[in-house]
């Protein structure tokens, strides 16, 4: 007879083809197609065997009936036996001896961010995710175990079915706070909806095998792929949410605009004191304000975040067809659009990607996997950060408390004096704080991307089991990037400028070729061993084309041309890298696993007398369960490793001295001449070598109950050796600092994650994540330095201070002044100030940037076709320093201002401006607070609609309500976010300043599967 069905999936009730369905007992077996089907011929008694990798077998007797349905449970013990490591490697998990976990992609599509990097924030132990609030296509600081690199990149490697990406940061914010954009980085332009998993490698064992890139750790994001079989599948994703600022602010709502107590007395007085709020009681009667005009003096501030930033709304639609090719392969096509209209007034962001993945077979010998992506991308108006030049978040937040944001439109709605053209309309004394108006309507910037990356990997395996491959990757980029500042515009007038602009046109190409050979053997029954052979040619160029200028010689004409003081540049990098590696893995049985790999990279950018670097790394996994048979254990293993790893210099041209051009001159006989500079400020190395990662972990793996318990236990010392840092010389050699190997770093750590399934039944189900990280460092050595400067805040803001790196302590060390003391450690008051001298305070340490503690804990719970699911995060053990808080001092905002408004101070008799500001000065520790914070940071709410009420027309439904940013549970930081910092940059983490306030998002995610 024959007997017909569908198989779906038990969880998501999605149909599954390549499910095989076997005869018991025979070698007669059938695969479902596109659409989940099969049919089989079968006697009427036979029993049907249903198996697919990741799910529970199941065996049904047929019992004379022609029509089987089948649901298929997800095995959690299966899904995890593959895992992608190094290369694309896939080995069994019980191979493994270091830490790698697997993010599915399906987790982080539905409450999306704009860059999938975000969403992985609470999710993975010891992985640090910082999103910055810098506009709609903000870049994004992850750190791996701690920093390996005191004043490098940290940011780890990204692996794209293959090919390395190009993660440069594009921000434009300079690490001492003077101002400037947040561009992006390259990791950004992966869509969630194409990707299907992510592995992370955190370990030095885990990286080794690329050399020098794996320092800070790798993610590989493998995207989907097209399934077996004949039929074609249709998958549609709909993502819509809206953007709302979320206002931190709490300033006080007694006093008003203005200085010694009393309101402004006219319009010039208002205009002086738009950054004051040491005025009268706000008592509601008229007042002027900067425009002349008089409004009532109340307190109208509060929610002037929520007037000035608009209601954003983020669209993203994917649409995706895979087809099968019978048994020679699959193939898969998605096309995805996001508009999305931030809610930074006058930006956003819209990106059209286009994915396609193709995997042949050409006889039983050669595999062809062809993996492309094409990403075309405009970026408007990313806001200007931390400075008040250009910042459009300065005004919002610290004008007084009587203020009305919106007044600064002006009649233009643009903060121009007349049009769209007009001067800036400035209501603040110092030209230097710009409209916020102005800011974000008449600065003009744009980013427009165009990027290909791609791959080709063929494979061919002989007949003796011997196999060779090749790999062809590459990642192309091309960025235009535009910056206008009109004339008009406040501090340029004030430099006698009428306006500026700027083309910068880069492009970066990034070509990798691999070449493998290897074979698995097998000795016995229970000796097997796998031999890898490889070598990899790597060429980056990347080329950066300036032009620019000042005052535009036409009005409203933005082209360079038009300048009439224009300026071209063009500065041009090029690196190469050559590499062979290795690698052997035994095994015996099921119980003992060995690994040991080499890489050897030569470097372009580093000494020319020794330019090659040998990585080795040893692994091993001892599967105890195998030996104990405990009962109810699935797994348990041990896992030890040790690695030694490099890094290389950030930047090409350290080693020898370069030369540039930096202008012309013309001496007055007809000629003109360029003018030519030497180095960057620093002196060259040509002993330059690369840093050394060395680690050691070890680890437990354990599951109990059939995956209904299980946890991970990793701990580990990594030590990093010949650090290349800017050590500082004598000015008077013509340069700033000389690079050299001299820095020494070591972290302790532990990492935790227990999951599991606490309660199941027919229609409930409880899954639950849960980790933990503790990640401590210390700064062992500088090279006979006992510290080194990193960033620091502008001096003008009222704050000196900035971070360090000091021997003996952990990095990232946050300097501000503190107030001389007597013996005792008691504040020493200056009688005539009343107050501590400024002048004689002493710059102190406050503590670490960093948070060594950190976890999350993700729920989900399942009823019949209802889902429930949330994640909460903190991280504990760190400091920062709030600009926001010492600007808000200093202006009188502050609720800790309150106290003694109407009182003189000291035999100098000063007012509680004055004296409050020698406070701000003198004690700036009062301004670092503790970063500790715990919050709500996803919720999921989801309906599967049943598949029986579309008549097989469509295959899965599910609509969900997502929220992102929840609220906050805990933190110890006033007026702004735990994690406010205004670039990604290692360099300023545990520095605040006025960035873009953070958003909640709220909105539904539709998955339609045909």
């Amino acid at each position: 007879m024959t007997v017909k069905g569908k198989v779906t999936d038990a969880v998501s009730n999605e149909t599954m083809p390549g499910v095989t369905v076997t005869i018991k007992g025979t070698t007669t077996a059938v695969p479902t197609d596109a659409n989940g089907a099969y049919s089989i011929n079968a006697g009427s008694t036979a029993v049907l065997i249903f198996s697919f990798i990741g799910y529970d077998t199941k065996q049904i007797a047929i019992a004379g009936r022609p029509n089987i349905d089948i649901k298929l449970q997800p095995s959690p013990s299966q899904l995890k036996d593959v895992v992608v490591t190094a290369l694309g490697i896939t080995k069994e998990d019980r191979a493994i001896g270091y830490s790698v976990t697997t993010v599915h992609g399906a987790s982080i599509t539905e409450a999306r961010e704009n860059s999938f990097v975000n969403s992985l924030e609470g999710r993975v132990a010891g992985v640090n995710v910082s999103g910055v609030a810098s506009g709609p296509n903000g870049a994004t600081n992850v750190i791996i175990r701690g920093i390996s690199s005191m004043t490098g990149n940290n940011q780890p490697l990204y692996v794209l079915n293959g090919v390395p990406l190009v993660n440069n940061n594009y921000q434009q914010t300079g690490n001492d706070g003077y101002g400037g954009k947040d561009g992006g980085d390259g990791i950004g332009d992966i869509n969630p909806d194409d990707i299907d998993n992510i592995s992370i490698l955190k370990g030095a064992a885990a990286t080794a095998l690329y050399g020098y890139r794996g320092a800070n750790g790798v993610v590989i994001i493998t995207t989907k792929k097209g399934k077996s079989g004949d039929g074609l599948g249709v998958e549609i994703n709909s993502n819509f949410v809206s953007e709302n600022v979320i206002d931190e602010t709490n300033f006080q709502n007694t006093y008003g605009q203005g200085y010694n107590q009393a309101p402004p007395v006219s319009g010039p007085d208002a205009l002086g004191s738009m950054e004051s709020n040491w005025g009268g009681l706000l008592n509601g009667k008229e007042a002027y304000q900067f425009d002349g005009i008089k409004r009532p003096y109340s307190a109208v501030a509060t929610g002037n975040l929520s007037r000035f930033y608009r209601s954003g709304g983020d669209l993203t639609n994917t649409v995706s067809f895979s087809k099968g090719l019978g048994d020679d392969g699959a193939t898969r096509f998605s096309v995805s659009d996001l508009n999305d209209q931030s809610y930074v007034p006058n930006a956003g962001l819209q990106r059209l990607t286009f994915n396609q993945t193709t995997n042949l077979k050409f006889g039983k010998n050669l595999t062809l996997d062809l993996s492309a992506q094409y990403v075309t991308e405009y970026t408007k108006n990313a806001p200007n950060l931390s400075d008040a030049v250009g910042n459009l978040n300065w005004g919002p937040m610290f004008v007084p408390r009587n203020i009305n944001i919106t007044t600064l439109a002006g009649p233009n709605g643009n903060g121009t004096v007349a049009g769209n053209s007009g001067d800036e309309l400035n209501p603040f004394s110092d030209p230097y704080t710009t409209n916020p108006y102005f800011a974000a309507y008449e600065l003009q910037g744009a980013i427009h991307r165009n990027r290909f990356t791609g791959s080709a990997n063929a494979k061919y395996t002989f007949d003796s089991g011997y196999f060779i491959g090749f790999q062809v990757a590459d990642d192309y980029t091309n960025d235009r990037n535009t910056n206008i500042e009109p004339p008009g515009t406040g501090y340029l007038v004030d430099e006698g400028v009428d306006g500026d602009m700027t083309e910068q046109n880069v492009k970066q190409t990034e070509l990798n070729l691999d070449l493998t050979f290897g074979k698995h053997y097998k000795f016995g029954k229970d000796f097997t061993m796998t031999t890898l052979l490889g070598g990899n040619y790597r060429k980056s160029v990347q080329e950066y084309f300036t032009a620019g200028g000042n005052n535009f010689a036409i009005p409203n004409l933005y082209n360079v041309g038009n300048l009439e003081n224009p300026y071209v540049s063009l500065q041009t990098n090029n690196e190469e890298y050559q590499s062979v590696y290795a690698s052997l893995d035994f095994s015996y049985k099921s119980l003992l696993y060995f690994t040991v790999t080499g890489r050897n990279d030569w470097y372009s950018t580093l000494s020319p007398g020794t330019i090659n670097y040998l990585y080795p790394s040893f692994s091993s996994s001892f599967v105890f369960s195998e030996l104990l048979h405990i009962e109810n254990m699935d797994l348990g293993k041990l896992r030890l490793s040790y690695a030694d790893v490099g890094g290389a210099a950030d930047a090409p041209y350290q080693t020898l001295q370069t030369y540039g051009i930096s202008g012309t001159y013309s001496p007055g006989n007809g000629g003109t001449y360029p003018i030519g500079t030497a180095g960057n400020g620093t002196v060259p190395n040509s002993g330059l070598k690369p840093s050394k990662r060395k680690e050691f972990e070890v680890g437990t793996e354990m599951d109990f109950f059939k995956s209904r318990l299980k946890f991970d236990v990793a701990v580990y010392q990594k030590q990093v050796i010949d650090d290349i840092i800017p050590v500082t010389i004598d000015y008077t050699s013509g340069y700033n600092s000389a690079l050299l190997n001299v820095g020494t770093l070591r972290y302790n750590g532990v990492e935790v994650e227990i999951g599991g399934t606490p309660f199941k039944t027919d229609n409930f189900r409880w899954d639950i994540d849960l980790n933990g990280t503790y990640a401590k460092g210390k700064v062992i050595s500088l090279g006979g330095q006992p510290n080194i400067n990193l960033g620091s805040e502008a001096q003008d803001w009222g704050s000196t201070a900035y971070l360090q790196d000091i021997v003996g302590k952990e990095p990232l060390q946050i300097i501000a002044e503190d107030p001389a003391r007597d013996s005792k450690g008691n504040i020493i008051i200056d009688p005539g100030l009343g107050a501590p001298d400024p002048s004689v305070a002493q710059p102190k340490t406050f503590g670490s940037g960093e948070n060594p503690w950190g976890g999350g804990i993700n729920n989900s719970f399942k009823y019949k076709h209802f889902t429930l699911s949330f994640l909460i995060d903190g991280k504990f053990g760190g400091h920062i320093f709030s600009n926001t808080n010492i600007i808000a001092y200093q202006d009188g905002l502050s609720k800790l201002t309150l106290p003694g408004r109407n009182l003189l101070y000291g035999t100098d008799q000063q007012s509680a401006q004055a004296y409050y500001g020698d406070w701000a000065f003198a004690d700036q520790g009062q301004f670092v607070y503790s970063d500790s914070f715990i919050k709500f940071r996803q919720l999921i709410i989801g309906y599967d609609f049943p598949t029986n009420a579309f008549k097989g027309k469509i295959h899965g439904l599910r609509l969900s309500f997502v929220c992102h940013n929840v609220f906050t549970i805990l933190k110890y930081t006033p007026n702004i976010d735990p994690e406010e910092s205004y670039t990604a940059s290692i360099l300023s983490q545990g520095l605040e300043a006025p960035a873009v306030p953070y958003s909640r998002t709220l909105g539904l995610n539709l998955n339609i599967k045909l």
